[in-house]
This record gives C-alpha cells, sequence and structure tokens, in this order.
C-alpha cells in the first residue's frame, strides 16, 4: 500500500499542513512558530515590542523547495520600513544572505527569492526571522540580545 501514498516533499515540515493556494504550498509563521529552528531565531531577533510574536506576522510559500516567496503582514510594513517608496533593506539582506541564489520584490510586502539548495519550511522562516533581525537592528532598532 506504500506505493499509494503521495510523496513528501523535501521542504515539508513534520506536523506542519501548509495550505495549497494555486500551485504554492504556503506555510503561515504562525503554525511554524514553535519549530526548534523558528524559535532559536526568534530568540535571537531584538528585545522590542515591536518584534513580538514575529512569526505570526510572516509566511513563507513553495513550489518546490527552492523558489520561495517571504510576506509580511500589513502589521510589519511600518516595522521594516517596506511602505516607503525606494526602500529596500529586506531586499539588500536577503540578497546579502549566503544561502539565497536570487532576490526579487514582487509586491511592497512580497519577496520572491531562491536557496541555494533545497530547504525546509521551518528553516526557511528562521533564515527570514534572522534577516528582520538585521533589518531591524539597522534601521536603529536595539542590537540583539
Amino acid at each position: 500500500m506504500s506505493w499509494l501514498r503521495r510523496s513528501r516533499p523535501a521542504y515539508a515540515v513534520d506536523g506542519v499542513e501548509p495550505q495549497r493556494i494555486d500551485g504554492w504550498d504556503v506555510f503561515d509563521g504562525d503554525a511554524l512558530a514553535e519549530q526548534p529552528a523558528v524559535a532559536g531565531a526568534t530568540g535571537r531577533l531584538p528585545q522590542d515590542p515591536a518584534l513580538d510574536d514575529l512569526p505570526g506576522y510572516l509566511a513563507v510559500s513553495t513550489k518546490d523547495g527552492r523558489e520561495w516567496t517571504l510576506s509580511f503582514d500589513d502589521g510589519m510594513l511600518t516595522v521594516f520600513d517596506l511602505s516607503s517608496p525606494g526602500s529596500d533593506a529586506v531586499e539588500r539582506t536577503l540578497t546579502a544572505a549566503p544561502w539565497t541564489a536570487s532576490v526579487e520584490r514582487v509586491d511592497r510586502e512580497v519577496f520572491l527569492f531562491t536557496t541555494t539548495g533545497v530547504l525546509t519550511a521551518d528553516v526557511v522562516l528562521a533564515h527570514c526571522v534572522d534577516v528582520c533581525g538585521e533589518v531591524f537592528r539597522g534601521l536603529g532598532g536595539p542590537p540583539a540580545p
């Protein structure tokens, strides 16, 4: 009967069921927040009320584990200066990350990027939380704990 089972994608996370939207698997940050990689990244964030529950304001999605989107909830637009014309701190920081191969800002709150290898959704979100912490510090937020 094992041949009847749908094969598990390499980017899947045990116990987390993504939403399927237009061929993309969407992982809400809330669903991944308790995963060890995400919890660790959250613990590295600067101590600031603006970053409380940050993973819950993010979502990552993929079709194949290499091409991803990072989406910000509207509540984070001002925190990361995403509403200002020409603001590109998140794009620059994502581009500089060693785990990304290409980055494109497709909307004011959505970034499309390709990773250097297939990653699981929790690891991608953890990397994105780290990027957010770096951007926040660069925008004048408090340093990391």
